[in-house]
């Protein structure tokens, strides 16, 4: 407890308290004034450097008299207890006052100019504060600002810099424990996740901007009444801060001005030379900004071409729409313009309005319309990408008229359909265009005025459905498969607009930064179907299972708000997602695959579990028909090279893989692949290449995780447990728990594998730390490694514990009865000495062994079970079944241990020479394994007390 006499001030009351210290009301009993006191917190800081950085709050601050920055009085020392006596203020913190709500723009940019003029202050006497946030601004009566807490503030020329967010060697899971969205506290790493800079994050040198991005965030926060980067979870803030992913403060709010609405975004770019370069730049825009309230153009004009270009189309269309005298337009065409066989090319949807929102928007929405049609075939976007690029182009450049054109010849499509946007005063004129391609001649074209921005999306549907009419397709189709476009989307622009942005991260490969961006949507949208599903995906295809689980059940219970095409998404995934049967999953693709014949998905999600069950003929048929359907798609790409991996014919799927690298549209999985292709043929340098290519990725984790299964694989444990350790952090910074577990997972089976029984139940106890550190979910598929591997060390309670847990939660799951559940149990009656009861145990696994998701486990346990009940012959064919299917896991632990059965098998039957292969075979694959590597050394006394073989009995014969 504090004391209450503290030098000359009497303590009377405490005022708040931050990471650094407890400020308490005083009494200045010399001078008879209130103060206010800071006291630095001994009891639990340690008091070096927080009492360097407290001395340097005084300091720094004493220096900088102004009228916008809190005064200091005095820095002292009582009895053991530093402090530091301050004005007292009367008022609220910035923090409490943005609780109230938005605050009006007038208000906004009152308070910006103020502390813009203290930050000037600062940053000439070369201080940066680093830690601007509502809870370090305070407004007294009369709305005047002070800056408050120095305690983070470094000079910009100090040398070294003092330590930033993310400081190279910091652990990232300390990062994630010791920030918080609205507290700084201690740790290796300082500053609040939600207001700090990009750099922050980095840990790179900073300067006075990083107090301008930060305050723009404020600023943002002031204006809107929400955060730029909210959320809870602190990892996918940091990912939304070094993206810059956030909605305009005008999407969120539509009184934010243009001025006002420029001046903050440009304040949160990620590139600090796309932001002011000074606090008093900043104030000059502030002060016009102040002087024109309403003037609707931002304070950095556009380049004169580009006006120029807005104002023509603009003029265009108000010309074109006051001499039609109609709110709606339907353009004669030449009668049906598509026949079922032809491709649509969908090009720009060009945006003419000063309103950021309808960027690519209004073109996502167009695209969801037009696909509820199994009449149209759309040209994907993978193929648009190729076929730029083959022209030279960027696929990320803007679809020109000409350059459509260009590509839809290229494709060999039929049409083409652009779309616009120009506004008319309030109003908003949308237009659809459709061109032949071979002879730009208009087939169709559809233009409706909108009274209002709220009612453009439904404006939009209505006129695509009548463009759908037009372009061929029969009434019937249109009614049963024409869901309104706010139904089958959102209403909300703001919704669709982040995940629009989603849509973008994926298509560029980007799934983790894709995440931020659709939690965003359903923010927004707690309804928005769609969003939920496709976070459903991508948290699956990250092995966040409990996650990808809660958003299925969220995307079914809005099933019927969708298109059909959506709902048979929906019902699938929640099949696939939630009760986990396989049967039935396929049974709804495969009528999606039916009613949806140019749809790619169905196909290739059929692939996907095909795979997983280890069919890998249907699989190759499934995504070879994905990809007839959709050429160059990632997915069923990945998918064909995993089945030809699989089936062992890795000259394939490795030529599949660097096919998607060529296209640009590879994923991580499919990196990851490439990586375990070139490790098996030897080829180092490519190996190191797809290594080199995840640096620094947001997945980087996986690739880690891929380096520490080759290592154990090859008996380098220690180097294997250290990978796996790694990569689970990596998973837990990105807020990735279920994945950062499935790691631990694979060591605690690894773990249980490698090591005497013994030491393997301390080293499995170990790994369960991680797992619960790691806030495992409990019982999801796969998982069962981590089952298998309590039970074989002898902690059955938790084994068998897992395995109930997943038969209640998952009574219809075809992965839980045929993986989780039979290796568990065979595992448990191995450790037991019941062979028998394990071999029938694993008589359920037989249809889904050889898939992706059981990794060969249960064909090993039934070797091990019948060789130790004496049918070694038997055993023999079971482990050369692992061997002769290595391709569906690589480099399991699994593999050299079958090397080793093999062997002990060929032995017993007699088959000495066969034997002495095997263990050679796993000797060269252990030749880099950890001295004293347990296994290595049984297999070598095992070969040595081999009898002679007969012909080298023959060749020693008198």
């Amino acid at each position: 407890m504090a004391p209450t006499l503290i030098s000359h001030y009497r303590l009377l009351d405490q005022l708040g308290e931050g990471g650094m210290g407890v400020v308490y009301r005083a009494e200045d009993v010399r001078l008879g004034r209130e103060v206010a006191i800071k006291l630095l917190r001994t009891d639990t800081l340690p008091s070096g450097e927080w009492l360097a950085r407290f001395e340097r709050e005084a300091r720094l601050a004493s220096s900088l008299q102004h009228p916008h920055i809190c005064m200091i009085h005095e820095l002292g020392e009582h009895e053991g207890h530093p402090f530091i006596a301050m004005e007292r203020l009367e008022g609220r913190t910035m923090r409490q006052v943005i609780e109230d709500g938005p605050m009006p723009a007038a208000r906004v940019i009152h308070f910006a100019r103020q502390i813009a003029d203290a930050l000037d202050a600062a940053h000439r006497r070369g201080i940066i504060h680093r830690d601007i946030k509502p809870a370090n601004l305070f407004v007294t009566f009369g709305d005047h600002l002070k800056i408050l807490d120095f305690g983070l503030a470094k000079v910009a020329h100090d040398d070294p810099p003092t330590a930033t967010a993310l400081p190279p060697t910091a652990s990232v899971p300390t990062l994630i424990a010791t920030l918080s969205p609205d507290l700084t506290r201690t740790g290796d790493t300082v500053g609040t996740a939600a207001y700090m800079s990009p750099e922050q994050t980095h840990g790179q040198p900073l300067d006075a901007r990083t107090d301008l991005f930060s305050l723009g965030s404020v600023l943002y926060e002031m204006a809107t009444g929400r955060r730029a980067f909210g959320g809870d979870d602190v990892a996918l803030i940091l990912v939304k801060i070094t993206n810059g992913i956030f909605l305009p403060p005008r999407t969120v709010n539509e009184t934010v001005p243009d001025n006002l609405d420029a001046i903050i975004r440009r304040l949160l770019a990620v590139d600090p030379a796309l932001r002011y370069q000074t606090a008093a730049g900043l104030a000059v825009d502030l002060e016009n900004a102040a002087r024109h309230p309403e003037e609707p153009r931002a304070p950095a004009p556009l380049p004169a071409p580009r006006r120029r270009a807005a104002r023509w189309a603009v003029a265009a269309v108000s010309v074109a729409v006051a001499l039609a005298g109609v709110a709606w337009q339907t353009f004669g065409t030449r009668g049906t313009a598509l026949s079922d066989r032809d491709t649509l090319l969908l090009g720009a949807f060009e945006n003419t309005t000063s309103d950021a929102m309808f960027d690519q928007t209004l073109a996502t929405a167009l695209k969801v319309q037009l696909g509820q049609s199994p009449f149209l075939d759309l040209v994907p976007d993978t193929r648009i990408t190729e076929t730029l690029g083959l022209m030279g182009r960027s696929g990320d450049d803007r679809l020109s008229h000409d350059t459509t054109r260009d590509v839809c010849q290229r494709v060999g499509a039929k049409a083409m359909l652009e779309g616009a946007i120009a506004s008319i005063g309030t109003n908003y004129v949308l237009t659809l265009n459709a061109t032949d391609c071979q002879t730009g001649e208009t087939l169709a074209r559809e233009q409706v005025e909108t009274t209002s921005r709220e009612r453009v999306l439904r404006d939009l549907g209505s006129i695509t459905s009548s463009m759908r009419t037009r372009l061929g397709e029969s009434l019937p189709s249109i009614r049963r498969f024409d869901v309104p476009i706010e139904q089958a989307t959102t209403p909300s622009l703001a919704a669709l607009k982040a995940y629009t942005l989603g849509l973008e991260e994926r298509r560029h490969g980007r799934e983790l930064e894709s995440v931020a961006f659709f939690n965003q949507a359903v923010e927004i949208d707690r309804e928005f179907a769609s969003a939920h599903a496709t976070l459903s995906t991508v948290y699956g295809s990250l092995g966040e299972w409990e996650r990808s689980e809660e958003f299925a059940r969220r995307a079914l219970a809005l099933r019927n708000r969708v298109s059909e095409r959506e709902r048979l998404f929906i019902t699938y995934q929640y099949h696939d997602r939630v009760t986990g049967n396989q049967d039935r999953a396929a049974e709804t693709l495969e009528v999606w695959k039916t009613a949806f014949p140019r749809d790619s998905s169905p196909p290739n999600a059929l692939a996907l579990i095909y795979n997983r069950t280890g069919r890998y003929a249907r699989a190759e048929t499934e995504a070879r028909e994905a990809l007839r359907r959709s050429p160059g798609h990632p997915f069923p790409l990945s998918n064909l090279a995993f089945a030809y991996r699989a089936m062992g014919r890795y000259a394939e799927a490795k030529s599949v893989a660097e096919e998607a690298v060529k296209l640009g549209v590879e994923t991580t999985p499919t990196r990851r692949l490439l990586y375990q292709v070139a490790v098996l043929a030897g080829d180092a340098p490519a190996a190191a290449a797809q290594l080199a290519w995840a640096k620094d990725r947001p997945r980087e984790f996986d690739l880690i995780s891929a380096q520490a299964q080759v290592a154990a694989c090859e008996g380098r444990l220690a180097e294997a447990e250290e990978l796996y350790r790694r990569a689970a952090e990596m998973a837990l910074a990105r807020g990735l728990e279920g994945t950062a577990s499935g790691y631990a997972a694979h060591l605690a089976w690894t773990e249980a594998l490698y090591r005497p029984a013994a030491e393997a139940a301390e080293r499995v106890r170990r790994v369960v730390g991680l797992i619960e550190a790691a806030g495992s979910p409990t019982a999801t598929v796969p998982r069962f490694r981590e089952a298998a591997a309590y039970a074989l060390v002898g902690m059955p309670e938790r084994a068998i514990g897992l395995v109930s847990r997943a038969e209640q939660r998952y009574p219809d799951s075809s992965l839980v009865r045929t993986v989780l559940a039979p290796t568990t149990r065979a595992a448990e009656a191995l450790r037991q000495g019941r062979p028998d009861a394990a071999v029938e145990a694993l008589a359920a696994a037989a249809s889904t062994e050889l898939g992706t998701v059981a990794g060969l486990v249960p064909v090993y346990m039934r070797a091990e079970a019948l060789l130790r009940k004496g049918a070694a012959a038997e055993a023999a064919r079971e482990y050369d079944k692992v061997l002769q299917h290595r391709g569906v896991d690589p480099f399991a632990p699994v593999v050299p241990l079958s090397y080793l059965g093999l062997a002990r098998a060929r032995a017993r039957t007699g088959d000495v020479d066969g034997s002495r292969r095997a263990y050679q075979a796993l000797f060269t694959m252990w030749q880099s394994a950890d001295r004293g590597f347990w296994p290595l050394a049984e297999a070598r006394r095992e070969h040595e007390r081999l009898p002679p073989s007969a012909a080298r009995a023959a060749a020693s014969a008198p």
